[in-house]
């Protein structure tokens, strides 16, 4: 059993494999790839489960504030709202999350999910900032080298 100081992120990344592919620091955005298991789907391994895409969503939308303050800001959701627009069968996703406005407390957050070129579903998010201190180590998400604009 993991340690609360050891708990650096939810153990459910693991398994859908998020690779950062780029940060772009003027459009504050970034482009996360995910991998979706057949067994975090339904409808015999067919669609993936409403929770799993919400969890990607929302897990993006943190990733680009993260990675934006170099692992010195954290944050909790105040609200999400996702948005369904197709069935999504599993496999590589795309997550492509940017900053809409971000104060010193708060930030709102977008994101949509794409598979093979379409829309499967977006959200926006309101999140509480906080400092971290120290700045987290934000390796565990980024195992390969990623673009970086700007």
């Amino acid at each position: 059993m993991s340690l609360p100081s050891e708990i650096r992120y939810a153990k459910i990344q693991e398994q859908l494999e998020p690779t950062v592919v780029e940060l772009n620091r003027q459009k504050e955005s970034l482009k996360v790839d995910w991998i979706i298991p057949v067994e975090f789907c339904h409808t015999e391994g067919t669609i993936a489960h409403g929770g799993t895409i919400s969890f990607i969503l929302d897990a993006s939308m943190f990733f680009v504030v993260d990675l934006l303050n170099e692992g010195k800001i954290g944050g909790l959701s105040l609200a999400l709202n996702i948005q369904f627009f197709n069935p999504c069968p599993p496999g590589k996703v795309e997550a492509s999350s940017k900053i809409l406005k971000s104060g010193k407390n708060f930030a709102f957050t977008q994101s949509e999910l794409i598979y093979k070129g379409e829309l499967m579903a977006s959200g926006t998010q309101q999140m509480k900032l906080f400092p971290k201190n120290p700045a987290s180590d934000n390796s565990w998400f980024t195992p390969k080298k990623f673009s970086i604009i700007g």
